[in-house]
């Protein structure tokens, strides 16, 4: 009788192990780049972010100051004579603010300016009324004001900042005027062209109308993109980061921050083209250092597995000459085996494990120790795929800004830990504990009935509020509740009512649990 011949041992497993070190290879280098391309996209947003945020804070410095200086310099218009040589001066002590200032009186006739000659085509010179509708409107309103930029007779964008000026009786005397060219050199000019990075990063500046009054490419003045959605935002008031795509198809990593001054948007962009040569040089990396270390397994596994083959072919050759001579009684059936070789299924098994793990180490927040958003995200689109009735809490931890400003970012992360266990503690084992993100988490229950999950807000909320925490004192939070809807078609709807829920608690004095009402 023959038996059918299996795989060699020592070929199973080199392959086994060649097997194991390229899926591996494989799998960290796809978990790797993914890190890298999220931790870079992330990074480049919020520098972004900060930077736009910085310069807008920058900008509404520098035109405050500005207008400081020609309240003072109006004060003492009003209070004394001045010459043409004071007002050259004081221009000259100024010349990184204005780029010209000139002085009328309450009728709109300049008396007094510097430079005495402007390349322009009006004659605006002393003597001269000035009639256009700003000034007219300056005259008028004698107040400060910062206007909006307009495109001057000298084929300059100009910004023009007004102060009024009173004599000592508190007569209106006239106006006092500095003009910044967007396109010249000046302090504005300075914040806006130098981007910190010094990478492919850029700037530029969108007026209250969504039109650019300030680019790198001098081409693009005067262009009005109001219609793009970001601009939509920044010119609303708003500030914050998204990667977006340009008119030219272009896409970038984008922050854009409100200028409250002036009413104009700061827009700081890189393209997201930045971030493919450092993925290339990992994947580079990756391959590498895998390879010595593929080659050295694979010779390890060789020579393990000739050794380890010596007495299984002793034994399958003692096998083969008991079955065909039916020495000592052996017969065939007793030396049959499903899976030839133990060894191999330990070592599936054993991988088996190591994705386990490590499906296990990306579905876990890695500072509190409870699963992160990513399981969330799985666990609430599995429960409404299979219509599983559910509760959800979300809940955000009240002023915890404070604590990272004053006891540091160290006694944050154990504020973060503390909150987890405790959520932990307090829930029950069929409830599922949450790090949404920040000091943001959530808690689902398998149940639709709110009181339910009411119940367990509030033991949450109130065990906090009465224990101390890391921080040296109770840590409050605010919490919302929405239930699982037959109608609710995505996880955003019961997520967003949940949110809505959680900024009404935060809105009415935070440190308390608000339930959405359908209506």
């Amino acid at each position: 009788m023959s038996i059918k011949k299996g795989i060699k041992l020592k070929v199973a497993i080199s392959l086994l192990a060649v097997f194991i070190v390229c899926s591996t290879t494989i799998v960290n280098w796809y978990l790797s780049v993914h890190a890298l391309k999220d931790t870079l996209t992330e990074n480049y947003l919020q520098n972004n972010y900060r930077y736009a945020t910085k310069v807008s804070l920058s900008t509404s410095d520098l035109f405050f100051n500005m207008q400081q200086n020609l309240g003072t310099l109006a004060k003492i218009l009003g209070s004394k004579e001045y010459s043409q040589e004071d007002l050259d001066y004081w221009k000259e002590a100024n010349a990184n603010f204005f780029n010209s200032i000139f002085i009328t009186d309450e009728t709109g006739v300049v008396q007094l300016m510097t430079p005495k000659a402007l390349p322009n085509k009006g004659g605006v010179k002393p003597g001269v009324r000035i009639t256009s509708d700003l000034m007219i409107q300056a005259l008028k309103d004698q107040k400060p004001f910062v206007s909006n930029p307009y495109m001057a007779q000298t084929g300059n964008l100009v910004v023009l900042i007004s102060y009024p000026i009173f004599d000592q009786t508190g007569t209106y005397q006239g106006v006092v005027d500095g003009t910044v060219y967007l396109e010249s050199d000046n302090s504005l000019q300075r914040i806006l062209n130098q981007h910190e990075f010094l990478d492919q990063s850029s700037v530029f500046v969108v007026d209250q109308n969504g039109r650019i009054i300030y680019h790198p490419n001098s081409s693009r003045l005067n262009e009005s993109i109001a219609d793009h959605p970001l601009i939509q935002k920044v010119i609303q008031g708003k500030s914050g980061s998204a990667e977006i795509i340009n008119r030219k198809g272009q896409e970038y990593f984008s922050g854009y921050a409100y200028v409250e001054q002036t009413g104009w948007g700061i827009i700081a962009q890189t393209p997201t083209t930045v971030i493919e040569q450092p993925l290339r040089e990992l994947t580079k990396k990756i391959i590498i250092r895998s390879l010595p270390l593929l080659l050295l397994i694979y010779l390890l596994a060789w020579l393990f597995t000739n050794h380890l083959a010596k007495p299984i072919n002793r034994l399958a050759s003692y096998s083969e000459e008991a079955t065909q001579t039916n020495k000592l009684g052996y017969s065939i059936h007793q030396l049959e085996i499903k899976s030839p070789i133990h060894e191999v299924k330990q070592l599936y098994k054993h991988l088996h494990n190591h994705f386990q793990l490590l499906n296990k180490q990306i579905q876990q927040d890695g500072l509190t120790g409870i699963a992160n958003r990513r399981a969330f995200d799985l666990e609430i689109n599995d429960l409404i795929t299979q219509k599983t009735p559910f509760s959800l809490i979300m809940l955000d931890i009240d002023n915890f800004k404070k604590v990272n400003d004053e006891q540091g970012h160290l006694v944050g992360d154990d504020v973060l830990r503390f909150i987890a266990s405790i959520m932990e503690e307090v829930s029950r084992k069929e409830d599922l504990c949450y790090r949404y993100g920040g000091e943001e988490f959530a808690i689902l229950l398998k149940t639709k009935e709110v009181e339910d999950a009411y119940a367990l807000a509030e033991r949450l909320r109130l065990r906090l509020s009465s224990t101390v925490s890391p921080a040296g004192y109770p840590i409050t939070i605010s919490l919302g509740i929405s239930t699982y809807q037959k109608k609710d078609p995505f996880p955003e709807d019961i997520i967003k009512r949940a949110d809505s829920a959680l900024y009404q608690s935060k809105r009415t004095g935070k440190n308390k649990t608000t339930i959405y009402e359908l209506s």
